[in-house]
């Protein structure tokens, strides 16, 4: 007997209301894959900043409009021979964003040194200690941070002189990045079912953080919206946890992320989202 799925009223209104609103049709069956994205931010401060791990004091990624994030490196020279699987996006010159995910070596005799990735990207989304292909060996991880990055200004002992040129950062001793921000491709809607939030530390006079959901339109030049109310974390609490009924709804070519601010001193936001990924057919 060939598999039936099962009539989710969420899924079937979801694909309505694309249907309706964007004149596509498309299908959770036919795409079969979760997405889900979780990040951190250990210091948030009082301006509103990605949850995700940047270089330096860099607040928000600066996002770039043609394929130049093309290089990896790690700040410690011992990172050597080590493979990561990094998912991301292209785009082209009519904005439309296409998944990719490629493996990319550190440099076999010094990991301060730069390996250009095999395709050049525009979004870096994802990336993991990839691994190793031997039974009860697994890569160790990173002694240092891994940076990918738009080589363009160059590195200086392993960390782009640039900081904003590093659009994905994987923290040392850690093997995947925390990265609460996406791109969703020209071919896939994302339908969000969950979203949450903490604070896991806070330094300083913080009494509350605000965090909070947004998309935006690549394509056709869109702003950053808000996907919904923000949400409001005290320390010492076991943050919030929200499901939606009706889901959110990123469409095809859209960037998305979750952004915090604490209202004093230094604090360490965690946030997750999820759902179903959809294909246009």
């Amino acid at each position: 007997m060939s598999y039936i799925p099962a009539a989710d009223p969420r899924v079937l209104h979801a694909e309505r209301v694309v249907y309706t609103t964007y004149a596509d049709s498309i299908s959770v069956f036919s795409k079969g894959k979760d997405l889900n994205k979780f990040g951190r931010n250990r210091a948030v401060g009082t301006n509103w900043e990605t949850v995700a791990e940047l270089q330096g004091t860099t607040e928000n990624e600066t996002y770039v409009s043609t394929n130049i994030i093309d290089s990896i490196v790690s700040d410690n020279s011992s990172d050597t021979s080590k493979t990561f699987t990094i998912e991301g996006h292209t785009i082209d010159g009519s904005g439309n964003l296409t998944f990719v995910t490629q493996n990319a070596t550190t440099n076999a005799s010094d990991g301060q040194t730069e390996v250009t990735l095999t395709t050049p990207i525009a979004r870096a989304n994802r990336m993991y200690l990839k691994a190793s292909g031997t039974f009860n060996s697994p890569q160790t991880a990173p002694a240092g941070n891994v940076y990918v990055y738009d080589n363009t200004d160059g590195i200086s002992a392993g960390v782009p002189v640039t900081a904003a040129a590093t659009k994905m950062l994987l923290v040392a001793g850690e093997t995947q990045s925390e990265k609460a921000a996406t791109s969703v491709s020209s071919v896939d809607y994302w339908i969000i079912t969950y979203f949450q939030a903490a604070i896991g530390d806070a330094t300083g006079p913080t009494n509350f953080a605000t965090v909070r959901m947004e998309s935006r339109d690549v394509e056709n030049g869109g702003a950053w919206r808000p996907l919904g109310k923000d949400y409001t974390l005290w320390p010492d609490t076991v943050g919030v946890q929200r499901f939606f009924d009706p889901c959110l709804i990123v469409p095809k070519n859209h960037d998305w992320r979750i952004r915090a601010k604490a209202d004093g001193g230094s604090t360490e936001i965690y946030a997750e989202a999820g759902g179903w990924l959809a294909s246009v057919v």
